[in-house]
């Protein structure tokens, strides 16, 4: 066997830097945010990363380095990135935790893609009432669920869930604890196609749906915006990042 040469040497490390180059140039993620402000307005924290784009009243808060939103309150904040295009398919990751609620929680949603303006909505997520606890559910553009996760979920539980919308075939597709992109999976109802998804947004809405139901609160952390599955979940415990590839993309992002 012959024994490498300083040259050798010198074009393996050269290789393995273009690789990492490579890797970083093909990285999509478009936008995280783990919350790192300090306590209180989610939006007068944030140093303009966030804005509130509908209601009054008390902001989403930050606590403890993630975002507390409380559906008694109004105000829906967004967070920007680069714009999709109209055919477009665009992916995003987080975890979540619904506090547990005297009651039957009111069908509502809490996160979402959207455009620039205050109506074209995307993946919308919900929470559902499921048995005496809650479920995930989910819509592609209405603002009411079309389909909803089989199984009844915790309170008090953090789950990682990832959605996406497709711009092109108007879907949208809900993850709940995935391994990869072929976990199981629900997919909403055929919407509005062409959506120039630019921004992910958390919501606050006093609607109690339906009548007799109570209002709730939710914890999310950890987000991630990207044009894959991958790119968009690569800092949650999932498959994806179990590998070298997922490692990289983290170190590069």
């Amino acid at each position: 066997m012959k024994r490498a040469t300083p040259v050798m040497l010198a074009l393996c490390g050269l290789g393995a830097a273009v690789v990492l180059t490579a890797s970083s140039a093909f990285a999509s993620t478009l936008m995280t945010e783990t919350f790192s402000y300090a306590n209180g307005g989610l939006v007068a924290g944030s140093g303009g990363n966030w804005t509130t784009h509908s209601g009054t009243g008390t902001d989403i808060q930050v606590v403890s380095g993630h975002a507390a939103g409380d559906m008694t309150n109004a105000p829906d904040d967004n967070r920007t990135f680069a714009a999709q295009g109209a055919t477009a398919k665009t992916f995003a990751c987080f975890t979540v935790n619904i506090p547990s609620v005297v009651g039957t929680p009111s069908t509502n949603y809490f996160l979402h893609f959207k455009d620039t303006g205050t109506i074209n909505f995307a993946a919308r997520v919900f929470v559902v009432p499921s048995g005496t606890t809650f479920t995930f559910g989910l819509s592609t553009s209405t603002s009411s669920p079309t389909a909803t996760w089989p199984t009844a979920l915790n309170y008090g539980q953090t789950y990682v869930v990832a959605i996406d919308y497709d711009a092109a075939a108007g879907t949208s597709d809900l993850w709940v604890n995935p391994a990869d992109e072929t976990s199981p999976k629900i997919t909403g109802a055929v919407g509005t196609t062409g959506f120039l998804i630019s921004a992910l947004a958390m919501r606050e809405s006093a609607t109690i749906t339906p009548a007799g139901s109570v209002l709730w609160k939710y914890n999310v952390d950890d987000v991630a915006v990207g044009t894959t599955f991958n790119d968009a979940c690569a800092g949650q415990p999932t498959g994806t990042n179990s590998s070298t590839w997922g490692r990289v993309k983290i170190l590069y992002r």
